[in-house]
């Protein structure tokens, strides 16, 4: 556990949450003809970042959550195929009801999302054991993840041609997009990292010790089994209540979760909060980002993290590579 590290990177990810927060909520100003809006105006750029400070840390925990209970270092939301499926299941409920409401699309986020980690987590885990895969495990994961994600982007697909009355709107939200996300569709992400986290935290032994295998998982007397299901239906119960407020967000939870093991280890306690204020911080800076850009045109905020996702991914499957190169050296 690198203490110093831990807290240089949870002191400058909250000194920068707060320090673009003031200075975006200082720049609200109003039109000059209509003066009135300047209160609502403030209360949208308030929501906005309280979406990405919630809905960052909902994810970077889910990161670390999914990538202990499959003992593979790439897994993430998006990569698991959860993000493909919870929109999917969001977008079915919007279908059924006929309303975008985060609270309302929720049922269908979660079963969409459970759905798609229970097929690609199952299947990538028949036959070994978790601790055992490899780059092997890791590689038929993402494969898997991306089939996936594939069959539930088509589902979703159909959904959209059969209504096209909201396909601008609904194509806007399946990029991951936290413009005009209100409180109101926060309330179920804010309600849940707050029952989950300290529950999680308490957990944390048994988090450490199914990171280091089954057999010490065993050894302090707790169930890994057990421990596994629980870290992914909380990890899908996050991501789900995020992708019904803003839409999937991608590779947010990987990049969370490379930094909270590089600063904290494998001592879940630590890695969970840097985690969160990662996943947070992140997500405000490429919010803003988004808005700069090319403003006053807005560019939807899944799509910078899926830029900034891709070469991490590739980094990642590359260093495996490698390290079974090295290992197989020392073999002969």
């Amino acid at each position: 556990m690198k203490f110093r590290a831990f807290w240089a990177c949870v002191i400058i990810c909250v000194v920068a949450v707060a320090a673009i927060s003031l200075y975006r909520l200082s720049g609200v100003s109003a039109p000059a003809d209509a003066p009135q809006l300047y209160q609502e105006l403030r209360s949208l750029t308030r929501d906005r970042l309280l979406a990405a400070v919630v809905v960052g840390a909902c994810l970077g925990v889910g990161g670390v959550l999914l990538r202990t209970a499959t003992a593979n270092p790439l897994a993430d939301p998006h990569i698991t195929g959860v993000n493909a499926g919870a929109a999917f299941g969001a977008v079915a409920a919007a279908f059924v009801t006929g309303s975008a409401n985060g609270a309302l699309l929720l049922p269908g986020a979660l079963i969409g999302g459970g759905a798609a980690a229970a097929f690609t987590i199952s299947l990538s885990m028949r036959g070994s054991s978790p601790e055992s895969g490899g780059a092997n495990a890791v590689q038929k994961m993402v494969l898997l993840g991306i089939a996936v994600s594939a069959v539930f982007s088509a589902l979703t697909s159909i959904f959209l041609v059969l209504d096209e009355a909201q396909l601008t709107t609904v194509l806007a939200w399946l990029n991951g997009r936290l413009a005009g996300v209100r409180l109101p569709d926060l309330v179920p992400a804010m309600i849940a990292l707050a029952l989950i986290f300290p529950v999680l935290a308490a957990g944390g032994r048994a988090l450490d010790a199914l990171g280091t295998g089954d057999a010490v998982s065993r050894a302090i007397g707790a169930n890994p089994a057990r421990v596994r299901v629980g870290a992914i239906i909380a990890a899908v119960v996050l991501t789900a209540t995020c992708v019904a407020a803003a839409g999937p967000i991608g590779f947010l939870g990987l990049l969370a979760a490379v930094v909270a093991q590089r600063v904290a280890g494998r001592t879940h306690r630590y890695s969970l909060v840097a985690a969160a204020v990662t996943g947070a911080a992140t997500l405000l800076v490429a919010d803003s980002l988004g808005q700069w850009l090319w403003a006053p045109a807005e560019t939807p905020v899944g799509i910078l993290t899926g830029i900034a996702g891709v070469p991490l991914l590739l980094w990642g499957i590359r260093s495996m590579g490698a390290a079974r190169k090295g290992g197989l050296r020392r073999g002969h």
